[in-house]
């Protein structure tokens, strides 16, 4: 059945609420759609985002819009057997939900039988913006890596958490494993939310970021980083080793969360960034601030520099339990 007129100027008045393109609107839903559909309205909605992207153009402004049917995982989330890759330029990815912080309704996951040494989802695209989804990395495997990762310049990231390391009982704290990979560069990250803090980590050195590849002018505004630990040294919040940044990464009024008053343990550093990493990592902002962790970086390197602030160096944004006088 075709859509009314009623349908379509209730559809067409939707799309131009949520984003304003030349190019074409495609429509999914993980639980209820069908690729055998064509994607075209929300009464014919695909199944699977690898179909919307195989149908959408580069560089056309199309946009894919990700419906949340329901509260539950399993009704709202795009489950991976492969890594997905979001490799066409200027093709959008936008949830439909709430637009709550933490764990949207539109969903990128594991498979449960994912087990593949590698990520689930690669931005390998330019100029891409990505907002309202939650892309949680979980599974019972030693294999996979990581979560999100980015070797495309120019993405905005909005209002997403981006959730590895998330199998149970730390089955996925894997030595060099991640909730968000950075290559690329010139990419923006805003009000999203990066890690868990419902999975006890540190049996082996890994990280909510990590950088590589020599990453430049990456910054991160109004973000949250989430962990929590038995160890106090092998999972930090950054890893940024011998080269893995360029000019500089910034964190603009971005908090960071190690729970120690629910018996995470306390963090030596918040950050493991190499002397010759090769750029500057930038604390910027009055709201930039790490608990749980009593220092900043694990060696006085110099190239993590607070930009703004009034406390000294050595204490600014580090958390201080409130007291009575």
């Amino acid at each position: 059945m075709g859509l009314t007129n009623f349908d379509q100027v209730q559809a067409n008045a939707f799309i131009g609420s949520q984003f304003l393109t030349q190019g074409n609107t495609w429509f999914a839903k993980p639980y209820s759609g069908s690729d055998n559909r064509d994607g075209k309205s929300p009464r014919s909605a695909l199944k699977t985002l690898l179909q919307a992207q195989s149908q959408a153009k580069a560089n056309q402004n199309d946009v894919v819009n990700v419906f949340a049917e329901s509260d539950t995982a399993a009704n709202t989330t795009d489950y991976q057997s492969a890594t997905l890759a979001w490799a066409k330029d200027g093709v959008h990815l936008i949830g439909v939900n709430a637009r709550q912080a933490l764990s949207q309704r539109s969903r990128v996951a594991f498979a449960s039988s994912y087990a593949t040494a590698s990520n689930l989802f690669t931005l390998s695209a330019n100029g891409c913006l990505i907002a309202n989804m939650e892309f949680f990395a979980g599974v019972a495997s030693v294999n996979p890596t990581g979560c999100f990762n980015v070797t495309g310049e120019r993405n905005h990231i909005v209002n997403c958490h981006i959730a590895g390391l998330g199998g149970a009982a730390g089955a996925n704290d894997i030595a060099g494993a991640y909730s968000l990979q950075i290559s690329g560069q010139e990419n923006l990250f805003e009000d999203c939310v990066i890690g868990v803090d419902t999975i006890t980590l540190g049996a082996a050195l890994n990280s909510q970021l990590l950088m590589s590849g020599g990453a430049a002018r990456n910054i991160f505004r109004r973000c949250v980083f989430l962990c929590y630990t038995n160890h106090a040294t092998n999972h930090v919040f950054l890893r940024a080793a011998t080269a893995s940044i360029d000019r500089f990464l910034v964190f603009e009024d971005c908090q960071f969360i190690n729970p120690v008053d629910s018996l995470s343990t306390q963090l030596t550093s918040a950050f493991v960034v190499n002397a010759a990493a090769g750029g500057t990592v930038a604390l910027v902002g009055g709201k930039t601030a790490v608990l749980g962790a009593t220092h900043w970086n694990s060696t006085n390197s110099a190239n993590v520099t607070a930009v703004s602030g009034t406390p000294a160096s050595a204490t600014f944004g580090l958390g201080v339990d409130v007291t009575l006088a």
